[in-house]
């Protein structure tokens, strides 16, 4: 859970930034930019949504493969980063 809430702000802090120098450099349309803006929310908070779920999973002895719901946030920042590159291209 602890890595959850690190990993939720070191998410929030890339995104900003990445977010803030992917608008200064390059044109982005409404929808780019809406987006961009709705993942600097989105991506801390499925961290954060993930380990209070992970913490109800324990106190209701869930079974062993609940902890897969660790890789959620993972895969949703990869999923940005690609997002990222696309819009640097």
């Amino acid at each position: 859970m602890i890595a959850q809430i690190t990993f939720a702000g070191l998410q929030g802090l890339i995104v900003v930034f990445s977010g803030a120098a992917i608008a200064n450099n390059s044109e982005l349309t409404p929808f780019q930019d809406r987006l961009l803006s709705s993942l600097m929310l989105l991506l801390p908070g499925i961290s954060l949504g993930t380990a209070g779920l992970l913490v109800i999973g324990y106190l209701s002895a869930a079974p062993w493969l609940s902890n897969l719901w660790h890789l959620l946030p993972v895969v949703a920042f990869g999923l940005y980063l690609l997002f990222v590159l696309y819009l640097n291209r």
